[in-house]
């Protein structure tokens, strides 16, 4: 039911360079975060990390219109991929996905993820006080960071 305000609130997160549109396949994520994980030097960062904001808007846009297929371009937030915490390694936004939705149908070819619309979606029902069970406990800095992004 959200599907515009989330989206809407993906391009503002562009516009404030928070978010980037990403390239990389799954294996290159993967190996991206083992660097990070290791911590011996590397650089676990995309190398579409810092594109412009216009260059990320534009890109966005092919997504939203299907321009590319899926596992070809993702929306990550641009936190930090060498904090202690792995869900703040740049977690994904938004993904292509031609799936129809089951209120939607297929208007969007973008899904939001959990790590995304989780906060937004507190926000937007006025639940000012989040219980979550202990599995999504380490996903409370990116919870708050994307508060604060917003």
């Amino acid at each position: 039911d959200y599907f515009q305000q989330l989206y809407d609130l993906a391009i503002e997160l562009i516009k404030r360079g928070k978010a980037y549109v990403c390239h990389q396949t799954k294996a290159e994520i993967e190996a991206s975060r083992a660097i990070s994980r290791a911590r011996k030097g590397g650089d676990p960062n995309s190398p579409w990390r810092n594109r412009s904001v216009e260059e990320n808007l534009r890109e966005f846009n092919k997504m939203r219109m299907g321009m590319y297929g899926e596992g070809e371009a993702t929306l990550r937030m641009k936190i930090d991929n060498l904090h202690n915490n792995p869900c703040m390694w740049d977690p994904i936004a938004y993904r292509v996905m031609f799936v129809p939705h089951l209120r939607t149908g297929d208007k969007w070819c973008i899904y939001p993820s959990y790590d995304y619309t989780h906060c937004i979606v507190d926000s937007i029902e006025h639940i000012d006080y989040s219980l979550c069970t202990l599995e999504f406990e380490v996903r409370r800095d990116s919870y708050y960071w994307l508060l604060e992004a917003l």
